[in-house]
Parts: C-alpha cells; sequence; structure tokens
C-alpha cells in the first residue's frame, strides 16, 4: 500500500499541477529588482516564451546575443530543477532599493542560491552579474549532464508533445524514475536484508537480527527517496510541480526515517527489558514500558514537526500559539500534568515497587501497573482498583511488601486453675517455640501472662517472622501455633473459653448452725504477705523459672545474661 501511495501521488501531481498563467504580459524593463526577476522567468513560460525578452536583464559582458538567451534558459531550468520558486510579488519595484542589512542594491532571487545575484549597475539597470551566470552554466552541466538541450531535441516530435503542461517524455521518465525507486526497495527488502539477517541469525546474535528486521523496510524507503531526489531534476518539470514532488519526496524521507527511530525503540527497549528482568527490583521492569511509549510520542511528535517544517509551515508561530492557548489547555489538564508528575515521582522516590503489597488511600492491595496517570492495584478479592498518581504525592503509603519482618501479636486465655508453676512452663516453652523455628526473629520477642481477664489468664504472644510473602507467614503461623497447641496438651494446661460457674450452697437443717470457714489468723497473713516482699522465702521477684526463662537474648541453653536474672535463679 505504501509503495503504490509513493508511485501514484507525485505522478497525479506532475498531471495536475500546471504552471499558473500569467495574469499580465512581464516587464520589459530593467528597472527594479522586481522587473530584473521577473522578466526573465515571466517571459519564459509556455503561453509567453520569447527568450530574447527573458535575456534583456542579463549582463552581456563577454557573451554573445544567442549565447545569453541559452542562459536565461538555463537560469529558469535550475531554478525549476532545484525547486527554488522565486516570489517575485514580494520583490521592490523601487529604483534605487539598497539592502537593509548590508546597505547594498543587489539581492538574491531565492536563498537556495546565494551565489546568483541581481544587481544594480551604474547606468541604473538591474541585471544578473556574469559571475551568477557562470554559476548558473556549472550547476546546469551538473543536473542536465544526462538529458542536456540537444539530447531532447533530437526525441520524436511526439514525445514532446504537451498535456497539462508537460511532455510526454517528463511522464515517461517520471513513470522510469518511479519505477527505478521501487526496485531499489524491493532489492533491499528482499535480497540484502534477508541475507544479512541470516548472517546475523547464523551467529546467535538476535538483537542484530532483530535490528536488521526493523530498519530494513525504512532504509530502503530512504534509499528509493534519496533516488527519486536526485533523479526528478533531470527532467525539467514545471518549478510548481517541482516543489510539489520536492516537498513529497523529503517528506517522504523523513518519514522513512521517523518510522526507523519509531521501531527502533522497540529492539532497545526490549534489551532494556531483558536487563530489568535480571535486576531485584520490579520497580523498573515497569519503567520499561513507560519508556518505550515515551521515546514513540517523542518520535512521532518531533516527525510532525519535521514535515510540517519540510511544508513550509512556520513551526516557530505554530508552536507560539499554542503556547499560548496551552495556558488554558493546561488549566484544563491540571490533573492530568498533576498525576503524570506523580509518575514521575513514583519512579525516583521508589515508594514501591511492582507486587509490593500497599495500603494507600485506603485501598489495599498489591500494586499491578505503574502507567503515565495511574497505578493498578489489585485488592484481596481480586477486583482492580486505579488510583491516580497524584494521590502519591501528598498522601500516606503504607508499604506492606517493603518490610523485613512481619509480626505476630495474639493473647492466648488459659483457664484459672493453672498453676502458677505450669504457667511459667507454658510462657517459658512458648519461648522455647519460637527459638526453634528458623524463620522467627531470635533477637526480639515478648512472651509473658500480661493479665488476668474476665474468664482466663491471658498470654501476651508477641514476635516477628522473617519471611518474603503473605503465604509463606501463614504457614509458618500455621506451624508456631500448632506447637503451643501441643505445648499445652503436654503441661495439662487448658486454653478458656467464657464460662459461668454455679455454686450451689447446700442447706443445712432447720436450727442446725451455719458453718463458717475458720478464719487464718492475721499474723499469719502478716507472715505470708512479709514474705513475698523483699528476701521473702516465697518471693520470686523474676518469676519462677522453669528452663531459665528463655527470654530474648539469652544464651541457647536458655541461661538468663542479666545479673539480676541469673541472680534470682542461684538464691532460688
Amino acid at each position: 500500500m505504501t509503495i503504490r501511495l509513493v508511485i501514484a501521488v507525485p505522478f497525479f501531481l506532475a498531471l495536475s499541477l500546471t504552471p499558473a498563467r500569467a495574469q499580465t504580459l512581464p516587464p520589459i524593463s530593467c528597472d527594479s529588482p522586481y522587473d530584473a526577476a521577473e522578466s526573465l522567468f515571466g517571459w519564459l513560460q509556455p503561453e509567453t516564451n520569447q527568450p530574447e525578452k527573458a535575456a534583456k536583464c542579463l549582463d552581456p559582458k563577454g557573451r554573445t546575443p544567442e549565447e545569453l538567451l541559452v542562459l536565461a534558459r538555463r537560469v529558469k531550468s535550475v531554478y525549476d530543477a532545484k525547486a527554488l520558486y522565486v516570489e517575485v510579488d514580494k520583490l521592490s519595484k523601487d529604483p534605487d532599493w539598497t539592502d537593509p542589512e548590508t546597505g547594498l542594491a543587489r539581492f538574491a532571487p531565492h536563498e537556495g542560491l546565494p551565489e546568483v545575484v541581481v544587481e544594480r549597475q551604474k547606468d541604473g539597470q538591474w541585471r544578473w552579474t556574469a559571475n551568477s551566470l557562470d554559476h548558473i552554466d556549472r550547476i546546469y552541466e551538473r543536473t542536465f549532464s544526462v538529458l542536456d538541450d540537444e539530447a531532447i531535441s533530437r526525441l520524436p516530435d511526439w514525445l514532446r508533445g504537451r498535456v497539462l503542461g508537460l511532455q510526454f517524455w517528463q511522464y515517461l521518465a517520471l513513470m522510469l524514475f518511479l519505477l527505478l525507486g521501487v526496485v531499489v526497495y524491493k532489492a533491499i527488502t528482499f535480497v540484502v536484508a534477508r541475507r544479512v539477517q541470516t548472517f546475523a541469525d547464523r551467529f546467535g546474535k538476535q538483537w542484530a537480527s532483530n535490528f536488521i528486521s526493523v530498519l530494513s523496510s525504512p532504509v530502503a524507503i530512504t534509499i528509493m527517496g534519496a533516488v527519486l531526489w536526485l533523479s526528478y531534476p533531470a527532467l525539467r518539470l514545471p518549478v510548481q510541480a517541482t516543489v510539489v514532488l520536492n516537498a513529497l519526496i523529503r517528506t517522504l524521507i523523513i518519514f522513512s526515517i521517523v518510522w526507523a527511530a519509531y521501531r527502533l525503540t522497540d529492539v532497545v527497549t526490549d534489551i532494556l527489558k531483558a536487563k530489568a528482568i535480571e535486576t531485584d527490583t520490579k520497580l523498573d521492569d515497569q519503567l520499561v514500558p513507560l519508556l518505550r511509549k515515551s521515546l514513540k510520542l517523542l518520535i512521532v511528535v518531533a516527525g510532525v514537526l519535521l514535515m510540517l517544517q519540510n511544508l513550509n509551515i512556520n513551526v516557530a508561530s505554530l508552536l507560539a500559539g499554542l503556547g499560548i492557548g496551552g495556558l488554558a489547555i493546561a488549566f484544563a489538564a491540571k490533573d492530568t500534568l498533576a498525576n503524570f508528575f506523580g509518575s514521575i515521582m513514583i519512579f525516583l522516590d521508589r515508594p514501591f515497587q511492582i507486587g509490593d503489597w500497599i495500603v494507600v488511600d485506603g485501598v489495599e492491595g498489591v500494586v499491578e501497573e505503574v502507567g503515565f496517570r495511574s497505578t493498578r492495584i489489585r485488592t484481596f478479592y481480586n477486583s482492580l482498583i486505579c488510583i491516580p498518581n497524584s494521590r502519591f504525592t501528598d498522601r500516606p503509603i503504607d508499604n506492606y511488601g517493603a518490610r523485613r519482618y512481619r509480626r505476630i501479636f495474639t493473647t492466648l486465655g488459659v483457664s484459672y486453675d493453672t498453676t502458677p508453676e505450669q504457667m511459667q512452663a507454658f510462657v517459658e516453652g512458648i519461648r522455647a517455640i519460637i527459638k526453634a523455628n528458623p524463620y522467627t526473629r531470635k533477637d526480639y520477642y515478648e512472651i509473658h501472662m500480661s493479665g488476668f481477664g474476665e474468664h482466663a489468664l491471658e498470654v501476651m504472644v508477641y514476635f516477628f517472622f522473617e519471611l518474603p510473602t503473605w503465604t509463606d507467614e501463614l504457614r509458618e503461623r500455621h506451624n508456631v501455633f500448632l506447637e503451643i497447641v501441643r505445648l499445652a496438651k503436654d503441661l495439662d494446661v487448658t486454653f478458656a473459653f467464657p464460662t459461668q460457674t454455679l455454686h450451689v450452697e447446700s442447706l443445712a437443717e432447720p436450727g442446725a448452725p451455719r458453718a463458717v470457714p475458720p478464719e487464718k489468723p492475721v499474723r499469719h497473713m502478716s507472715d505470708i504477705v512479709l514474705s513475698y516482699g523483699p528476701g521473702g522465702s516465697r518471693a520470686r521477684p523474676s518469676g519462677p523459672r522453669i528452663a531459665g526463662g528463655l527470654y530474648a537474648g539469652t544464651d541457647e541453653d536458655g541461661s538468663a545474661k542479666d545479673p539480676v536474672e541469673a541472680e534470682s535463679e542461684r538464691t532460688e
């Protein structure tokens, strides 16, 4: 489809664009810059073809009138072939005009040929200088070395017949050059590219194979455009058709370069993606797709601007106009911009990475994707929530995925008939279980009897796992809790549950005295209180010890490192 367009569009334009007919006759004087340029180009149009009038404003120094006629045609042929359209209406009609920058009475009809100038002579007439005509001779010889005037004059009359402003031989030559471009395209894509790609595959360089595969078509189109660009000046097309054809070919070359850069982005980002997979962090895995989208967007925007500039559209003024209107657009799109900058801050600060379990703004789940506008979080009930990236800049982010340790905190309740020795053994047994588990944090845990509940004696269990995933945490939590159940069974410790006990007091026979429990002497109760005081016989300020306490920070054999605890155990 692309090749058909390349062939059809310029051919149609060449057929349809005929030279504009002059509304009035060109001047026959050389009194001003306008007269000198318009007399040459105006008197060489098909409807006003009078070379002797066209040569009137050429410097005759050292040249015969016949040579001046040939030079006049050559000047127009060179400007037409190079698609240099001279806007004569913008030239001054003032005989005393001078260049405001240089102060000289001379100008170049087109900036594409700055060496070719028209200058005011001593007699006050404006003429194409002799040096400029010499330069035109050299350009003409290089441009029309294949089809010169003599070769064209030997063509049959039917080939020199005109249709829509072009001669038949020009149509045939245009089709031949287009066919040549297509042959070059096919040769590169189907011959050279395949052979080189086979060579790359043979040596196991997949990236080289991808590189060649991606660039083969754009490079072929670029070379085809270059062939057309070098060939079409020999066709001697009218300047209007040449300008359009020149712009079309340059646009085609720019398009192929942009296309190559666009496709090359995939190859480069695939290499970066392979390297990102090798890293530990997953955020760079998401950065690669964002980089790919950004580069492609940048390439497309740059390509469009280049094409607009190639079509002689003032890109600077266009951007300035967009800048003025962009204030309103920016205000309307402020949320989009805030989200874009929020995504940049996510990649710079890295508060989380792909796969992390986070809680932000009341949403809890696993990060699946970070985009330009939003971040996608998969909740634990498998729904997908999209959070605008701007929220991550002004709200706290709780990143569970960044935890090294996973905390376990629970309270166990044992029945009130548990003896102190059983309670101490139960607490120390749980500490031993924590120490035995290979995934628990050994330097910090808290296992203590923490209070008297309504229905049970309460034991606080507080420790940490060092595990990468929630599944691993649940598995090891299960193992630890099973060990606690086994420990309680072995120690005859029963877990409490809410109960109510009804005490029924048997009634004595009528008239019998009521049984009253004997009262403990005050002295005896005082001795008991003092025995629990400092230095008392029943005092255990550090609690009873079954196996050294097994506190966090004790030796492997359970002996306490704290001197106070060691002294307490010695006195026991």
